[in-house]
């Protein structure tokens, strides 16, 4: 059976939100941004506008060696499908927090640290990203 047959897809929609939100903001950044922040929302590094850029590249970069590794894994091992697609559910799953994580240090970026809650989701995401892909793992056998 082939669930998540289009999972890719929440990734992907993920880094062209990712690239359109720099898009939009980019003529109103300053060549110089805050690039890391304490809890308190104080900046604590900068960086220049131009490393924006390599958000969205990185995303794809994590997205596809994610996918390709899967791959591997199923040639290298000759896994057999699993007849719920928890294995390929759990990979959508992990690729889409990878993603999203990226999104969320683009959105801290870019409102240069004054919503704290994209701060917080970033190790959320990964940590839910990981443990979803376990189960699905586990479950799949």
């Amino acid at each position: 059976m082939r669930r998540c047959k289009y999972g890719w897809m929440i990734p992907a929609i993920t880094i062209i939100v990712n690239v359109c939100a720099i898009w939009i903001r980019w003529s109103a950044l300053p060549d110089v941004l805050p690039a890391h922040f304490d809890p308190a929302g104080n900046a604590s590094g900068s960086m220049a506008k131009t490393t924006l850029i390599f958000y969205p590249v990185i995303s794809i970069m994590l997205c596809l060696v994610t996918y390709g590794i899967y791959t591997l894994a199923n040639n290298m091992f000759k896994l057999k499908p699993d007849e719920k697609g928890l294995r390929i559910c759990g990979l959508h799953v992990f690729a889409s927090c990878l993603a999203l994580t990226i999104l969320s240090s683009t959105m801290v970026t870019l409102t240069m640290g004054t919503c704290p809650l994209f701060m917080f989701a970033e190790p959320v995401l990964i940590l839910a990203g990981i443990t979803t892909l376990i189960i699905c793992l586990i479950k799949a056998k």
